[in-house]
């Protein structure tokens, strides 16, 4: 089965990308500001300039951290680009446009989950990294597409 014309944005990459980070580690997030915040109230207010200090320059030092270490990988490079998807019994092919891109495969066993969301389906992929996540929008995966994908790893788990 073969989808041509597929790619996403990559604002919806980010995106979702960032969503699933925040919903990991929202406390790690959170719980530097909110001791800050308890230590101004009772030990001084000064506490509160460390906390701003926290959220407007070391927050945006992680996110950016974020996008250059899953923004700039191969995964997020074949997931925006423009291509064709040939999904088979071995994995997916992608087969880019772009003449200086070469054939990709990704394999069924490197799959480890589908989550769809409502805009993506992002395949959970396998590797050294948590985040590892090749996407494709919504509006190619038909009924005939989602089946293709749940057999491809129902096959390899």
């Amino acid at each position: 089965m073969t989808v041509e014309s597929v790619s996403v944005t990559s604002s919806s990459y980010m995106r979702h990308l960032c969503a699933m980070l925040l919903a990991d580690n929202w406390l790690w997030l959170v719980l530097p500001v909110a001791v800050c915040a308890v230590m101004a109230i009772w030990i001084d207010v000064r506490f509160v300039i460390v906390a701003m200090m926290i959220l407007f320059i070391i927050m945006p030092m992680v996110l950016a951290l974020l996008y250059f270490y899953y923004g700039l990988s191969p995964e997020a490079r074949w997931s925006i680009m423009e291509k064709s998807l040939t999904i088979g019994s071995d994995g997916l092919e992608l087969a880019f446009t772009d003449e200086r891109m070469k054939k990709h495969v990704i394999h069924a066993d490197d799959v480890r989950n589908i989550i769809n969301k409502e805009d993506v389906v992002i395949l959970m992929l396998k590797g050294g990294r948590r985040y590892t996540c090749f996407m494709i929008p919504a509006s190619v995966v038909d009924p005939d597409v989602a089946q293709a994908l749940r057999q491809l790893v129902a096959q390899a788990h």
